[in-house]
């Protein structure tokens, strides 16, 4: 065996010991736990987290310092996946131990029992590396395993079942592009008797749409691709395909939708239309060339679960009526602001939602048309066939709308034709990308609008992010610290609490989930109206509408963490950082 002991100075003091003297828990609930312990058999760490002394993500560390050890909480510590798929499944599972990473020539693997002799002897036999055990949970164990061995063990038993020669299915299609990026209809069937390759994209579609995802990256480098899903706006790992299978995969991704296989240096654009156990799925394929191959990018939209409706946005109810009230305006135009994956076609979905009726004629316009709404009729952007937002509008303004959505305002005429629309007795709704609900409006006077048509038309502009909620099965409260106060905007006295992320099989270990819209809606009034014919800047316009009552998206998202929907971590990621 060849063991480097990754070990620091173990304690010679028992846990509960170790506890009491870090003034955790007293020596009278360390008996009543010993008494539970002999009854119960559970562990010790177990039933001071059961009865609340002991907080979920201290337990590890302190479970380390006891034993000596080094100790790696699998949720947020980065993981080599090259590494970590040196040993199989079955071997890690029954050993609760993963190689996460190569240290100095060792190989650091996390352990559930870094004491275990025999374990780390097996290890060092199959990977042929010197050990260095480090600590873990076994939670962050099953956590990891979820992550690495679901689609990651799909695609790896995939493509070691290939052979020289690959087999396509085809759907109707010769491999080229048909123009239009309508792309294909397809049944993933996803059984072991299709084709390897079939059985790799079938897999990772497969899991991502179990996973909740909205996108799937097929990232080239240079000894293999990384497969990631990004969920509830984060990236994670989820398998790797051996380089010399992933053109083979980006072919039959090309197929699918309808692309020309023979193009690798021109960027392509496809979709497919994909059906998975009764659901309807609409997948949007961007394919761009890199140093290291074909990068594939894979927007998924499940046609046929439309959860919109402002209730379902997670404002507040201030903010909920005022948004109500505007949708119902006659006339004028509403405009939605953010940065690409801010919600913001959900909320104008939800606004659509709120007024569809059937006296009234809602058209849109998208790019493409991600949900179908029941009552309304939506146009798809097709350039090739000479639809473009513009003339989309144009037609749209000749059906006798009441109503109009435009999917986003790109260029001048879009945002003439928008403008005249909205002044002309249309209620009309679009987005813009600009950071903030003032900088939207200065942005239509920089895109060419005049001044006093956008005071005459405007009624609101909404900036919006979205934010993770933390899970309520696992989330922790803790003590507000103080020099969190300021950054809260809180008095120095006040004494409340905060809630932080923990991670359980609820959330896949992330201590997240699903995402919730925080706001600013600046609505147009006489104030605001000078600024604009006067060609202010934002500042200005943001600093009228706060005096006339706006919610800052910063005051918005801070409550949100006050109330514990949310951390102050995910506040600083979305919200602090990019605003100070």
């Amino acid at each position: 065996m060849s063991t480097a002991r990754a070990r620091i100075q173990r304690s010679t003091k028992r846990l509960g010991e170790l506890l009491i003297e870090a003034g955790v828990i007293t020596s009278e609930q360390l008996e009543s736990a010993l008494e539970e312990q002999k009854t119960s058999g559970k562990r010790l760490a177990q039933i001071f987290i059961e009865r609340g002394l002991l907080a979920k993500g201290e337990a590890g560390r302190w479970l380390a310092h006891q034993q000596g050890y080094e100790y790696v909480n699998l949720t947020s510590e980065p993981i080599d996946l090259r590494i970590a798929r040196l040993l199989p499944e079955p071997f890690v599972r029954r050993l609760m131990a993963l190689p996460i990473r190569e240290e100095d020539q060792d190989l650091m693997v996390a352990m559930a029992d870094p004491s275990d002799i025999l374990a780390l002897d097996e290890i060092s036999r199959a990977s042929g590396l010197r050990v260095a055990p480090i600590f873990t949970t076994e939670a962050d164990l099953e956590w990891a395993f979820s992550q690495l061995f679901t689609v990651g063990m799909k695609v790896t038993k995939a493509a070691g079942a290939m052979t020289d020669k690959i087999e396509f299915v085809e759907h109707g299609t010769n491999g080229a592009s048909n123009g239009d990026v309508e792309g294909s209809d397809v049944v993933i069937l996803g059984t072991d008797e299709s084709p390897p390759i079939i059985q790799i994209v079938d897999s990772i579609l497969e899991g991502a749409i179990k996973d909740r995802a909205t996108d799937i990256h097929f990232e080239p480098h240079m000894q293999d691709a990384r497969v990631r899903y990004r969920i509830d706006g984060m990236l994670y790992d989820k398998a790797s395909i051996p380089r010399l299978l992933y053109s083979a995969v980006v072919i039959r991704v090309k197929i699918l939708a309808s692309l020309d296989i023979a193009e690798h240096n021109k960027p392509q654009d496809g979709r497919i239309s994909m059906r998975l156990k009764d659901r309807e799925y609409d997948v949007r394929v961007g394919i761009t060339s890199t140093a290291f191959g074909e990068r594939v990018v894979m927007r998924l939209l499940d046609k046929t679960s439309v959860l919109v409706g402002l209730e379902r946005l997670g404002l507040p109810p201030d903010q909920q009526k005022i948004v109500d009230a505007m949708v119902r305006k006659p006339h004028g135009m509403i405009l939605v602001t953010g940065p690409t994956g801010s919600g913001k076609t959900t909320t104008l979905y939800s606004c659509l939602q709120r007024i569809n009726e059937t006296t009234k004629n809602i058209i849109t316009i998208e790019d493409p048309v991600e949900y179908y709404l029941d009552g309304i009729s939506q146009i798809p952007v097709r350039p090739r066939a000479g639809v473009t937002f513009a003339t989309g509008l144009r037609s749209i303004l000749r059906q006798d709308p009441d109503v109009v959505m435009v999917g986003e305002i790109r260029d001048v005429e879009t945002a003439k034709i928008a403008v005249n629309a909205a002044l002309t007795g249309h209620l009309v709704f679009s987005t813009l990308h600009t950071n903030d609900a003032a900088g939207s409006v200065v942005r239509l006077v920089d895109m060419g609008i005049e001044p006093y048509f956008i005071s005459s038309s405007l009624v609101a502009t909404i900036g919006q992010r979205l934010m993770r909620t933390l899970c309520p099965k696992c989330k922790e409260a803790y003590p507000i610290e103080p020099s969190l106060v300021g950054e809260l905007g809180l008095e120095k006295d006040v004494k409340t609490k905060l809630y932080r992320p923990v991670g359980c099989k609820q959330c896949e270990r992330t201590g997240y989930k699903g995402r919730f819209a925080v706001m600013e809606i600046l609505r147009i009034n006489d104030r605001i109206r000078e600024l604009v014919l006067e060609h202010r800047p934002a500042t200005a316009i943001h600093e009228a509408a706060i005096a006339g009552g706006m919610v800052s998206l910063v005051d918005a998202a801070r409550a949100k963490v006050l109330n514990g929907t949310t951390s102050i971590e995910e506040f600083r990621r979305v919200i602090y950082l990019e605003d100070n």
